[in-house]
């Protein structure tokens, strides 16, 4: 079984999958990890916690919010205790929505597929339109 943790300082993974929901609806599995809420100020035994309620055979699929934060460096801590834990950084919800619609069933594969995409990328729309403007002067 497939398990995601959505993780991160404040309410920022428990929006972001709030969006999830409004656009492609409730998905199975999801953990939500929000640190510095409500006095959920110790990461290690927040992630400990949540870790634990995942049996340690399931994939788990950890999506947080910004690499070197507190939240990404507790997870980190946990990959080597963890045989199929997977843990990916910058979470953004075209990200979510690819990990949650892909049909692929191989995990690494899936995730390498991803971060590597071009959807799941910034993009600075102000270059994009000076690029589409520039073709059609071309055309």
């Amino acid at each position: 079984m497939k398990h995601y943790v959505l993780a991160s300082h404040g309410g920022f993974s428990k929006g972001i999958y709030e969006s999830i929901q409004i656009i492609i609806g409730e998905q199975p599995n999801i953990h939500i990890v929000q640190a510095f809420v409500e006095g959920n100020n110790d990461i290690t035994s927040l992630v400990e916690e949540t870790l634990a309620a995942i049996p340690p055979e399931d994939e788990v699929i950890v999506c947080s919010d910004v690499f070197g934060g507190s939240v990404n460096n507790e997870f980190m801590k946990q990959l080597r205790n963890r045989n199929h834990m997977h843990l990916i950084t910058g979470m953004n919800l075209p990200l979510l929505m690819q990990l949650f619609l892909s049909v692929e069933e191989d995990p690494e594969k899936m995730i390498h597929d991803i971060v590597n995409s071009e959807d799941t990328r910034v993009k600075y729309c102000n270059d994009m339109l000076r690029s589409a403007a520039k073709e059609e002067e071309d055309f």
